[in-house]
């Protein structure tokens, strides 16, 4: 059983699954996992749904809360419980005919659309919010999500007292969504000190590639890649990262490349995944260019270009020996480092160009050059991430290679979301 089956199956589908255990109530558990493993797209794909079908035999709720950009507990906790009310709850006809008592009892000179609105609006939220309280007392489900996207002005000792307090007020079960390593700094140590006190279960969410590829392959509207489902996943392997908005995004490109009747064989999948996940990453495409290097011989080179694509190399002055260092040093490294994908992306990698550049460059010219080459690296990381990237995936070179034109067709249209 996967760890997501797992997981599954601990939260609502064994006999007396946690989330639906009433000895439960009044618990907090947390949902971590590694940064963009697709914990939020389980919980609301794979968990809310079952969870709220089951819910709604006893009428209690199982709402999701975003607290991207709170900066307030008291609208919080008034989104909580008019969430728990019904998700598409319009003025009822009660509401109604209390509003239109409303309207007869002002006086004319004080009939004014606002008031009267305002009267309606309170009344309607008030109705909710008790509502609310009613589905999610004694059993209801609340996920609190996006806590690192939270305003600055909610203090994160008062946010975790919140909703431990909501837990234990409401007799309900609080999932929490999150990494520890979202905080730093002072925000770290309230959190390392407050989540001992505030939460009663830690579970760790760790899909394999594979496992969260499938979750996210599940989306109806990619059953027109099936054909090409396994030479997708086969790409994204090779860069061994676990993250769901860059699969979806994958996805989305190569349904758009098949939508516009494009040729979607296997080498060019492969550079329109790796071409996608590195722009993602590094916020850089490339354009593939002939040289005559002599009447007899031409070389193909890779420019990189601005996200804007404007065709414009953005470091048509790129030092030499940083390009020619880093290509080996990733050479070097495909026998030293199991891991090569993570490697090139790490900081250790541009410290050993740094040093590379150091010793590579002549003795009676090092003072002279050394500031140059090692500011150039310094400022352009993620040109040197993205141009190791590539190289490191022979996209355009040997058995990979590709045509120039297809090439350069994949990165502009990655970059500017257009097909040409």
């Amino acid at each position: 059983m996967t760890n997501k089956e797992k997981l599954q199956n601990y939260l609502i589908e064994k006999e007396n699954p946690f989330l639906l255990d009433d000895t439960n109530n009044g618990k907090t558990i947390m949902l971590s996992g590694a940064w963009g493993a697709g914990k939020t797209h389980f919980w609301q794909n794979e968990i809310e749904p079952k969870l709220s079908e089951k819910l709604k035999e006893n009428n209690r709720a199982c709402i999701y809360v975003s607290l991207y950009g709170k900066d307030n507990l008291e609208s919080l906790k008034k989104e909580v419980f008019i969430k728990a009310s019904s998700e598409n709850d319009l003025l009822s006809k009660e509401v109604s005919t209390f509003g239109m008592d409303v309207i007869s009892s002002i006086k004319d000179s004080d009939l004014k659309i606002g008031i009267v609105a305002k009267a309606v609006s309170n009344f309607n939220s008030y109705r909710k919010s008790n509502k609310g309280k009613n589905r999610l007392k004694d059993g209801g489900v609340i996920c609190f999500d996006d806590f690192e996207r939270k305003s600055k002005k909610v203090d994160l000792n008062d946010l975790f007292g919140f909703i431990s307090q909501l837990a234990i007020d409401m007799n309900c079960k609080v999932v929490i969504i999150l990494n520890s390593d979202v905080f730093i700094g002072k925000e770290a140590e309230i959190f390392r000190t407050v989540k001992e006190k505030t939460v009663n279960k830690f579970l760790y969410f760790d899909p394999t590639i594979e496992e969260l590829f499938k979750s996210i392959y599940q989306n109806k509207n990619y059953d027109k890649l099936e054909n090409y489902k396994s030479d997708i996943l086969t790409a994204i392997k090779e860069t061994k990262e676990l993250n769901a908005r860059i699969y979806i995004q994958v996805l989305d490109n190569c349904l758009e490349w098949l939508k516009a009747d494009k040729e979607l064989g296997k080498k060019i999948i492969r550079v329109l995944v790796l071409t996608t996940i590195n722009f993602i990453l590094n916020h850089l495409v490339f354009k593939v260019k002939l040289i005559d290097v002599d009447e007899n011989y031409h070389q193909r080179i890779l420019d990189d270009l601005s996200n804007s694509y404007n065709g414009t190399p953005r470091n048509r002055h790129q030092p030499k020996m940083v390009k020619e260092l880093s290509i080996n040093i990733v050479d070097k490294s495909l026998n030293e480092y199991p891991d090569i994908s993570k490697f090139i992306g790490d900081d250790y990698f541009i410290e050993d160009i740094i040093e590379q550049v150091i010793i590579n460059i002549k003795k009676d010219e090092k003072e002279k050059y050394k500031d140059i080459y090692i500011d150039y690296v310094e400022n352009n990381k993620n040109v040197i991430r993205s141009l190791n990237f590539l190289y490191f995936f022979g996209i355009h070179q040997g058995d990979n290679e590709i045509d120039e034109t297809i090439f350069n067709e994949i990165n502009y249209f990655v970059a500017s979301g257009i097909l040409i």
